[in-house]
């Protein structure tokens, strides 16, 4: 940093003619990309670090939530967590049979643009110490109301009844989302039954008319598109 910082000095008093500014210029890039690839590996490390913050909420509030790795609190609030794993959050509230929801960890989409720049080194430091990765989603809220209890009842009676649903499905139903190659028994745990379904000479359409996307469309037993 002190060598381009001498370099601009340098270029601001000195350098008069047009070609020795344009030389110089040139000059001063080229240091300054030795200085990002030299040191800008691991560089999500300093700016996200390897935990997340992951805010709690509930319905109603005063929800005991723990971790997989043990920390727990009572809603709202947030728990801190490591980016390079998944976890699960148990909830707890009186009267009310246990919640679970799964905190999903995936690699950021810069992490490539990192690797460019800051070079294989840096990469490496950002995969070992999570900080290029995000847990999804990056906020949960429990539900506790006579609806959401019905809800998480009927995900649990499912996973119960499908215990070799691969992990993807898992959680798309969890978190309510409808993923390409689900089933519709799979979708319905999920979203729930539709309001109706329309039927065309190339596909059967889940309507459900409170949810975005509002239309799911099977092909041969199998969600193709949203």
């Amino acid at each position: 940093m002190l060598v381009l910082t001498v370099l601009i000095c340098y270029y601001e008093t000195n350098i008069k003619t047009v070609s020795e500014r344009t030389k110089m210029k040139a000059m001063m890039l080229a240091v300054g990309l030795i200085i990002v690839v030299t040191y800008g590996g691991g560089c999500a490390t300093v700016t996200t670090g390897k935990y997340q913050e992951v805010p709690i909420t509930s319905v109603p509030v005063g929800v005991k939530v723990t971790s997989d790795t043990g920390l727990s609190i009572t809603t709202p609030g947030k728990l801190t967590l490591l980016r390079n794993r998944s976890h699960t959050l148990v909830a707890e509230y009186p009267g009310c049979e246990p919640q679970q929801i799964e905190v999903k960890n995936k690699t950021q989409g810069w992490f490539w643009g990192n690797i460019l720049l800051g070079g294989i080194i840096g990469g490496a430091v950002d995969i070992t110490s999570g900080a290029c990765d995000e847990l999804v989603p990056k906020d949960v809220q429990f539900d506790f109301t006579s609806t959401g209890q019905a809800i998480a009842r009927r995900k649990r009676l499912y996973f119960e009844s499908h215990p070799d649903t691969n992990d993807e499905i898992r959680f798309a139903i969890m978190h309510e989302m409808g993923k390409k190659g689900m089933t519709k028994d799979e979708l319905i745990a999920g979203l729930g039954e539709p309001n109706r379904i329309d039927k065309t000479r190339k596909y059967e359409k889940f309507i459900y008319d409170n949810r975005k996307p509002k239309c799911y469309y099977f092909k041969e037993g199998t969600l193709e598109k949203a």
